[in-house]
């Protein structure tokens, strides 16, 4: 596989969240993170892929999402950034492919245990934790903060899931942060994409009891 089918993999992924089909999704960013690992081992990948050098270059791959679309994810209350990151397809250049994959796997994870609330094992969105916290990571640009925000914004609401009181304040604080940074830097674009976060802020909410 090559790395342009690679970036095609990701953004049929990208699609079949967009229908709901979330477990046809996971298996998509699956196979494209193996193959992506392979291409590293065999080393026919670009020698830059691995690193951001447009520092943006996540955060504009998440922009291309239509901005009135991104306000879509607030149910029940809550805010989650539910749309998944598509590559261009000459983003082997600049782009961290790895952090959007992973992105995207943990996406998958989560839509899928907040279409079926009960029916899905908590271990789905404990791997959808642990997926973005690997994102995270691998992504080393400090203005990526439209890509750290969702991260963390999605990550908050597994914490509240599965009823961790603690990590659901530290990440909301940590969010807030991020939106004083995002007005203090003037990024009226990016604020656009998460301004429903603030439903999550609501100290009434109920947390859900751990199962």
């Amino acid at each position: 596989m090559t790395p342009s089918q690679v970036i095609e993999l990701n953004n049929c992924a990208v699609a079949l969240m967009k229908q709901e089909h979330y477990r046809d999704a996971i298996v998509a960013t699956s196979f494209a993170l193996k193959h992506y690992r392979e291409l590293e081992m065999a080393q026919t990948l670009y020698a830059t892929t691995n690193s951001c050098n447009d520092s943006d270059s996540i955060d504009q791959c998440m922009m291309q999402t239509d901005a009135s679309e991104s306000q879509n994810g607030s149910t029940a209350g809550e805010y989650i950034y539910e749309h998944g990151i598509l590559i261009p397809s000459d983003a082997h250049e600049t782009v961290n492919i790895a952090a959007i994959l992973i992105f995207n796997s943990a996406l998958s994870h989560q839509l899928l245990a907040r279409k079926h609330p009960g029916a899905v094992p908590q271990n789905i969105l404990l791997k959808a934790q642990r997926l973005y916290e690997l994102a995270y990571d691998l992504q080393d640009s400090e203005e990526n903060v439209l890509f750290k925000f969702a991260v963390i914004n999605n990550t908050a609401i597994i914490h509240k899931a599965v009823g961790n009181q603690a990590m659901l304040e530290e990440c909301l604080d940590f969010l807030v942060s991020l939106m004083m940074l995002f007005v203090d830097r003037g990024y009226s674009v990016q604020l656009k994409h998460v301004l429903n976060f603030l439903a999550n802020l609501d100290a009434n909410a109920p947390i859900a009891p751990a199962a």
